[in-house]
């Protein structure tokens, strides 16, 4: 069994996993992966990408100041605001890179930014070979690396940015006046400066998507329940932290489920372990499909009890829900001779709250726990909702629970 397939089998319902096991030679993602990759790659990448446009933003400015506001000799006023223009995308870029809009904007708008700095920029320096500055071919040769290296922009973008430097100077040169063979010549060698540049960067890329997905891999491993396979107390505590924040802002409810497998310490003694094992591995598959919205998440909370969030799901909703779990798990027909119906249940409480900042994440979990007492003490495999109970709970105060 290879690496990959021994990946999928530890965790069969990861993206990571998924595509770790599909061709080396990957460069796009599904969309919901593809955008956490992208912020990952921001990330890496903001040092660079801050650094490299405000040295050129610099550089473009001295070099316009120079030539422009400081020469004995008049100068060709589209020259001037060919400088200037390409001077402005760079400022205006490596604003972008400190801004707090990098994430949200860069890469929808810097590709576009690179493409009109490789078209003005071409020009510019052909301009300036015909009047005796041949050695400004140079900056293009940089340039191009810098499309690919230091840029922050994908492959795609910084390959399609380098066709058009390729296609604008073309042009430029030809137009200059120069002799076929010479333009012919110049092409050739920014073609083939793109071209090693576009292959490294591609093997580049791909190594440091599938770096992506293994980190990845490891840390949702080391977020899942080893059991069930669900996420583990830890990723729950964080996620409903995550959630919390997000609701505040938005005004949104978030509901909780808290789920406990009723008399599971009798099933235990009197199956073993192992079918108790097995029992719990069937009944989270059930909880889990519950859980099928991005910001859901089901969890194992700790030994027979589970936990589930949903994200802005009206109170209706979430009591409906409950009660087609409590029907899921009574319908697997796990044979329970200490249950009062001879099969496994459950016993639900629900708790629907709107976030504020005078209340804590833990206020929500008390009230699913309060909720969840209710339904064993009212006979179990039930489910209770809470919802206006909430802004009368004392938090930290809870209940002693019946036995299991």
């Amino acid at each position: 069994m290879s690496t990959s397939q021994k990946r999928v089998e530890l965790l069969p319902n990861s993206a990571y996993a998924e595509e770790l096991q599909r061709s080396a030679g990957q460069m796009r993602f599904p969309p919901e992966l593809e955008g956490r990759y992208r912020s990952f790659y921001l990330a890496e990448r903001r040092t660079h990408v801050r650094s490299f446009h405000i040295i050129l933003a610099l550089l473009t400015t001295a070099l316009w100041a120079g030539a422009f506001l400081l020469a004995d000799e008049p100068q060709d006023p589209f020259s001037h605001w060919r400088v200037a223009g390409i001077a402005f995308l760079y400022f205006a870029l490596a604003w972008l890179a400190y801004s707090a809009y990098f994430e949200r904007l860069y890469l929808a708008l810097a590709p576009y930014a690179c493409m009109l700095i490789s078209v003005i920029g071409a020009f510019e320096v052909a301009h300036q070979m015909r009047v005796g500055h041949g050695e400004l071919f140079a900056v293009l040769t940089t340039w191009s690396l810098g499309l690919y290296y230091l840029c922050g922009i994908l492959f795609s973008s910084a390959l399609l940015a380098n066709l058009v430097l390729l296609a604008s100077f073309g042009v430029a040169v030809a137009l200059s006046g120069e002799p076929a063979a010479h333009v012919s010549y110049l092409v050739a060698f920014l073609s083939g400066v793109a071209a090693i540049g576009g292959i490294a960067f591609r093997n580049q890329g791909t190594r440091f998507r599938r770096s992506f997905l293994a980190n990845c891999f490891v840390a949702e491993l080391a977020a899942r329940d080893g059991l069930t396979g669900l996420k583990n107390r830890r990723a729950f505590d964080e996620h409903l932290e995550r959630t919390w924040q997000q609701a505040l802002r938005d005004r949104r409810r978030l509901v909780v489920f808290m789920i406990d497998v009723d008399h599971f310490k009798r099933f235990n003694d009197r199956y073993g372990h192992q079918l108790g094992d097995t029992a719990l591995q069937r009944i989270a598959a059930a909880v889990n499909e519950m859980a099928g919205r991005p910001l859901d998440m089901a969890a194992r909370y700790g030994g027979e009890e589970f936990g589930v969030i949903f994200y802005d799901m009206p109170p209706e909703h979430a009591e409906n829900l409950a009660e087609r779990l409590r029907l899921a798990v009574q319908d697997l027909r796990i044979e329970h001779a200490d249950s009062a119906v001879g099969v496994a249940t459950v016993s639900i409480g629900v708790a629907v709250v709107r976030p504020t900042l005078e209340r804590s994440p833990e206020g929500a979990v008390q009230l699913a726990d309060e909720a969840l007492y209710q339904s064993k003490a009212s006979g179990r495999n039930r489910a209770t909702i809470f919802d206006k109970e909430y802004d009368g709970l004392a938090t930290g105060t809870f209940r002693t629970r019946t036995s299991a």
